[in-house]
């Protein structure tokens, strides 16, 4: 925050402010935004969170967002937890113009900007001064109200600014062997390692996905506009303070979404500069706020929450989400994942791969870890109790089939191609330095500098690393198992013939399978064949033009590796993969 008091800096409004996008004279659509349903589990359906959560998946996802009321409250509350349990804590907050930005390329509104650093106790003074300042009250006010005032401010505003805390690695759930709800598996610092959940086999600490973060906010914090990363679910839970207002647009309208934000929202010339994927590209930056009634305008479905302390909102795969707080309040959030999350992580995957984005993840690890353990899991069971009916198993399924048989395609034209070393086994993943794909299964990689890997899904790929000597196919110790798994599945098929995945959280299958036709990497007739799924599989490529620029993309890849950590060389080990161990900074929940 800059200056005396946050919120009251404003010049003087003058008829002439106009806002070239969004007319807010009428605020009355704020009472026309339907409610997302609220949940009221029992202590009993409290104890198993992933089993409850996939229970109201069907119904809730098609809201995109849900509320859920805890049963058990903590018995020690968030300011003990982060004055007395976690002493010397202090956090950085963000800087956050309270103004809708014009959307032209010289008034992107930027949320990075740095504030300053307090106690817990500091910013809760500071956050109650400026509540007081502008509604001349220290008492809650009604939630519709508060509403209309900060889109009134939005609308208005010129100068003014937050400050929030945003992405604050810890939690604020207890220690104490006392509290109820520190020691429940709700507790968000345990939640990716629950028995369900897809992030436990994630051998590595991510802030923000295997690991909860903070959220401190005060009167107006807002979250922009997003989708959670590699589109995966989300949990928040309300430590204490101020309400919040969320907005939620389900899964299954998140291309419509796209598309009325790139058309309606964007300036054309970020149109014309990024094409269809420019409202992705901007979106993803987590700094886009605009008013729900401009969904209301163009017929996409967006609901609402207000949630109160003691109270979790769940985002699903693939919703859209924003939101602001009431005044000074403490939230927590982690990302989740169970099997039902593959078809959308696989279209999350190509996606990355498609705008060159760095993952966060890695999808492919995750997909054919989990397989593994139903494939054997499968082959233990009495034949009375096979999990080929359950909706888990095949969206678990159909992905590792897809997978592997697109490997398979692809190692057999590389046989077939050209001359190669010999095959050397690896036990880890890579990044692709031409497209940035997750590599588990195999990939090409030079076994003298260790540099510059390629997947196998491009159509031509260079023979030769960088440093002039032949790449090697590197290929997993255990890829014959993951072959065995993948002809199971296969032979178990006819069940998968009989199931729709377009009914996991009401999304559009085709939003997951089919393949962007503007896609360089994905189009249909691929020299790669069909996949199981009936969808081409990746495209013939002229990656010719990727070689061209390799080494201008490398120079981008290897200053990434300098900021997270450069690869090892461990003679005849294989570097681990590369990624970006932290939430991107922009991120704001």
């Amino acid at each position: 925050m800059t200056g005396k008091s946050p919120i009251t800096q404003r010049t003087a409004r003058h008829g002439s402010h106009k806002l070239c996008k969004f007319d807010l004279s009428d605020l009355e659509w704020t009472n026309m935004i339907p409610e997302c349903p609220t949940y009221h589990p029992s202590e009993h359906e409290f104890e198993h969170p992933l089993v409850y959560l996939q229970k109201i998946a069907h119904e809730a996802s098609k809201y995109g967002i849900c509320k859920i009321v805890s049963p058990i409250a903590a018995s020690n509350p968030a300011a003990f937890v982060l004055m007395k349990e976690k002493k010397n804590f202090k956090f950085e907050t963000n800087v956050q113009p309270l103004r809708l930005s014009k959307w032209n390329e010289k008034d992107i509104i930027t949320f990075s900007m740095r504030g300053r650093k307090y106690t817990y106790h500091d910013f809760e003074v500071l956050a109650n001064k400026a509540f007081f300042s502008r509604f001349h009250s220290s008492r809650d006010l009604p939630s519709s109200y508060v509403e209309k005032e900060f889109w009134h401010e939005m609308a208005q505003g010129e100068k003014g600014t937050v400050e929030y805390g945003v992405n604050v690695e810890g939690s604020a759930f207890s220690c104490d062997p006392n509290d109820r709800l520190g020691t429940s598996k709700w507790n968000l610092k345990n939640f990716s390692q629950l028995p369900q959940s897809l992030i436990r086999l994630v051998d590595r600490e991510i802030p923000g996905i295997t690991d909860p973060m903070l959220y401190i906010g005060m009167l107006f914090s807002m979250f922009a506009w997003h989708v959670e990363d590699h589109y995966l679910y989300s949990i928040n839970y309300h430590h204490s303070g101020a309400n919040k207002t969320w907005y939620g647009v389900p899964g299954y309208a998140a291309s419509q979404f796209e598309k009325t934000v790139l058309q309606h929202v964007y300036c054309n010339k970020i149109i014309t500069k990024h094409g269809e994927d420019g409202a992705f590209k901007f979106l993803a930056q987590k700094t886009t706020m605009f008013p729900p009634n401009v969904m209301l305008q163009h017929d996409v479905a967006v609901y609402k929450a207000v949630q109160k302390p003691g109270e979790f909102i769940i985002t699903f795969p693939r919703a859209y989400h924003a939101g602001f707080s009431h005044g000074f309040n403490c939230g927590e959030a982690v990302n989740f994942a169970n099997g039902d999350w593959f078809p959308l992580g696989a279209a999350a995957s190509r996606r990355y791969t498609h705008l060159k984005m760095m993952p966060l993840i890695p999808y492919e690890e995750l997909l054919c870890k989990e397989a593994m353990l139903v494939f054997k899991s499968s082959r233990v069971r009495s034949s009375k109790n096979k999990p080929e009916d359950t909706t888990s198993y095949q969206a678990i399924m159909l992905p590792f089939m897809h997978l592997m048989q697109s490997y398979k395609t692809s190692l057999l034209r590389l046989n077939s191609s050209r001359k190669l070393h010999s095959s050397s086994n690896t036990t880890g993943s890579q990044i692709c330095s031409l497209c940035y794909r997750d590599c588990y299964v195999a990939y090409l990689l030079c076994k003298y500098c260790f540099s510059h890997p390629i997947c196998l899904f491009h159509d031509i790929a260079p023979q030769t690393c960088l440093c002039g000597r032949d790449y090697t196919i590197f290929k997993r110790n255990d890829i014959f198992a993951l072959e065995e798994a993948a002809k199971s599945f296969q032979q178990g098929k006819e069940c998968v013939d009989k199931f729709s995945l377009s009914s996991i959280f009401s999304c559009n299958i085709n939003d997951c399978i089919k393949v962007p036709e503007n896609n360089p990497w994905q189009r249909e007739k691929s020299v790669r064949g069909t996949s199981f799924l009936g969808v081409a599989s990746k495209p013939k490529t002229k990656v010719a033009d990727s070689t061209k620029h390799s080494d201008e993309r490398n120079k981008s890849t290897t200053k990434h590796w300098r900021n997270n950590g450069l690869p090892s060389v461990r003679g005849a080990e294989r570097p681990g993969i590369i990624y970006n161990l932290r939430k991107r900074k922009s991120k704001l929940i």
